[in-house]
C-alpha cells in the first residue's frame, strides 16, 4: 500500500479555475482512506470547503481502488470537466488515462510504502520515496494520518 499525505487546501486551489472548473472529486477507498488523506468525510469537507468559496463542485464518488485499471463506473455529469484525486499518484495516474479529457488535479503526495497492523490500526512506513527518507519506520494512526509518538522503536507488532 502506498502511504500518502493530504496537500496544503490552498495548494490544490492554486490549481483551479473558479470561473470555469466544474469539479468533482473521485476519492480512493483503500490506501488514501487509510492513510487519512482520502475517504469520504475528507471529500465532503473538501467539497463544502471549496463550495464554500465560490467553486463549481457538483458531485463526488468514492472507488475502491483508484490505481485498478478500468475500475470506473461513474458517469460523470455532463457539465464536469475538472476531476479532484483524492489518490495516490498512481490513482491520479489511472484516473489521467480513464478521463483524458478531464484536467485532473492530484490532491496528495505520495510518502512510500507501508504496512498496516489492521489490530492496532496502525500504519508504518517500511520504503519512503526519495525525498522522504526521514519517513522510515514513521507510525500513523489509520484514517486520520495523525503521527503515533513513543512506540519505542519497537516493529508495529510489538507496540503495547
Amino acid at each position: 500500500m502506498i502511504f500518502t499525505k493530504a496537500l496544503k487546501y490552498e495548494d490544490i486551489k492554486k490549481n483551479l479555475d473558479i470561473e470555469n472548473d466544474v469539479i468533482t472529486i473521485i476519492g480512493c477507498e483503500t490506501c488514501a482512506r487509510v492513510a487519512g488523506s482520502g475517504g469520504e468525510e475528507k471529500m465532503k469537507v473538501l467539497a463544502m470547503k471549496l463550495r464554500s468559496e465560490g467553486y463549481n463542485v457538483k458531485d463526488g464518488y468514492m472507488v475502491p481502488t483508484v490505481c485498478t485499471p478500468k475500475i470506473f463506473f461513474a458517469k460523470l455529469n455532463k457539465d464536469v470537466n475538472t476531476i479532484i484525486s483524492l489518490a495516490c499518484s498512481a490513482g491520479s495516474s489511472n484516473l489521467e488515462r480513464s478521463y483524458s479529457e478531464y484536467k485532473i488535479i492530484e490532491s496528495t503526495e505520495d510518502i512510500g510504502l507501508m504496512v498496516t497492523d489492521t489490530d492496532k490500526e496502525i500504519i508504518k512506513v517500511t520504503m519512503p520515496y526519495s525525498g522522504h527518507k526521514n519517513e522510515l519506520g514513521n507510525e500513523y494512526d489509520f484514517y486520520t494520518g495523525n503521527k503515533r509518538e513513543n512506540n519505542n522503536g519497537l516493529p508495529i507488532w510489538e507496540v503495547k
